[in-house]
């Protein structure tokens, strides 16, 4: 947990103590819509994804949360019920840090509260990118915004060049289907800002990324 380099010996020494772990399938919900939020949900090893499911039957997925990341951290401040589903999308093993230890870090440490005003404006500006990612039809600039969201350093600070997610699973991240998304990526092959690996992408121009992404229509 980066996060937790900051912060003196005896405020770790308790997170470590609070902390708790869960294991879960790939496709098995991890935390459920409409349920109170009891922690912060960070994601040791896998991927999980943050999605919507309403009664029309319509599905948003509004991001990916890969493995070093955290989620959640807007409802535990704010006491509420859950407005999303949090799903595996492959085997993961997931730290949960109850909502009481949250609180108390709030309380006792500036650097966790400046990491936490950093994320939720991160987040706030993700979320408004996805908005208007969902209104594109060109397959390459949905595919591109959602690799270049992936390579955000405050929300995703673990990443490197090879993106360790599968077609099948960039393809969900982006709403593409399998044919879409390997047109998509493709078409990146094509201009040099991207190279697949065997159930991964080496990403070659991530500045290229952002060109290509910022220019989409």
């Amino acid at each position: 947990m980066s996060w937790m380099k900051a912060l003196p010996a005896s405020v770790s020494d308790r997170i470590l103590a609070d902390a708790y772990t869960t294991i879960h399938d790939a496709h098995a919900v991890v935390a459920r819509r409409g349920r109170h939020v009891d922690s912060w949900i960070g994601v040791a090893s896998g991927l999980l994804k943050v999605v919507v499911d309403f009664e029309s039957g319509k599905s948003v997925l509004f991001t990916g949360i890969p493995e070093g990341s955290w989620v959640g951290e807007g409802s535990v401040l704010k006491r509420e019920i859950r407005h999303y589903d949090l799903v595996a999308m492959r085997p993961s093993r997931v730290v949960h840090i109850p909502r009481a230890t949250f609180h108390w870090l709030l309380t006792v440490s500036f650097d966790f509260n400046r990491f936490i005003i950093d994320h939720l404006n991160e987040r706030l500006a993700q979320f408004m990118a996805t908005v208007q990612t969902d209104r594109m039809i060109d397959p390459v600039s949905r595919l591109c915004r959602s690799i270049v969201g992936l390579y955000n350093p405050v929300l995703y600070p673990t990443r490197t060049a090879v993106l360790d997610m599968s077609q099948e699973e960039l393809g969900e991240l982006a709403g593409l289907t399998r044919q879409r998304t390997n047109y998509a990526i493709q078409s990146l092959v094509a201009e040099g800002l991207v190279q697949p690996q065997y159930g991964a992408l080496l990403v070659r121009d991530l500045e290229g990324l952002r060109h290509r992404s910022a220019n989409g229509a």
